[in-house]
């Protein structure tokens, strides 16, 4: 595939200098998808990967995305944020809703509550059911989600031991942490061991992925690690304006670079 960049950022009617670079896989995006993506085909030494990340790089001194204290301030900043809202909502008053989405390197993982929970089996299920979707139940699905992640606080049959995402749990300690489980319970819920485990339903302290009080993003977790291979190349700020088609296969893109090459 190949990129045809234009550099730098101009209006569309002016004249335009064009770059063509060609690499084996060019990926759009780098959210958390698209690290894992990267991490996994670079891994072939042979097989040369673009990543375009039209948002900035997740700096290692920003301590408003490693800091997890400092989750509040990337979700609606322009900065981070691509402050998606809903329509208009006739059932709230017309009120939008927002919808934060990262604009940065490791996508929704580098800005979101680093709260991490698998969804419900039986949405698996109900995939798995659709004619075609078989793989997708939750019995196919389980092998990948205990690849993903180094859980930890628990050790069983459903969570994974060596995998790029750690998991850790806080100490929850404080005294609300007990008078909030009693209460679920005095309310007739249950509690559980593992949210992400054999028994999802019910109330227990949650996964987080955080490693030595760090965020651990999808980019800091599957994409730095990787980002020394020869084969691989990270361009953020990027963004892409149009995906090239020969027939039904996509065969490049083109993208503008630099601070105004995407809407604000």
């Amino acid at each position: 595939m190949e990129v045809l960049a234009n550099i730098p950022f101009v209006a569309p009617s002016a004249e335009q200098k064009k770059m063509t670079i060609d690499y084996d896989t060019i990926i759009v995006g780098g959210g958390s998808a698209g690290c894992v993506l990267a991490n996994r085909l670079s891994a072939d030494r042979g097989h040369s990967v673009l990543v375009l990340e039209a948002g900035r790089p997740d700096s290692w001194w920003d301590i408003f995305l490693h800091m997890p204290a400092a989750l509040t301030y990337p979700i609606g900043s322009r900065h981070y944020d691509w402050l998606y809202s809903s329509e208009p909502e006739p059932f709230m008053h017309n009120r939008r809703v927002s919808h934060g989405r990262g604009k940065i390197l490791g996508g929704s993982s580098s800005i979101n509550g680093m709260i991490f929970q698998r969804g419900n089996p039986l949405d698996y299920e109900r995939w798995g059911a659709d004619p075609g979707m078989a793989r997708w139940d939750y019995a196919h699905c389980l092998p990948y989600f205990k690849r993903m992640e180094r859980s930890l606080a628990v050790q069983s049959d459903f969570r994974g031991s060596d995998g790029p995402l750690e998991l850790e749990r806080g100490p929850a300690q404080n005294p609300l942490f007990g008078a909030f489980f009693a209460a679920v319970q005095e309310a007739g819920y249950t509690l559980t061991d593992d949210v992400n485990g054999y028994k999802q339903e019910g109330f227990a302290p949650f996964d987080r992925n955080i490693r030595h009080g760090r965020r651990l993003s999808a980019a800091r977790a599957y994409l730095h690690p990787v980002m020394p291979r020869q084969n691989l190349t990270v361009k953020t700020r990027a963004f892409v304006t149009r995906i090239l088609f020969e027939g039904r296969r996509a065969v490049g893109v083109e993208v503008v670079e630099g601070n105004s090459g995407y809407p604000r």
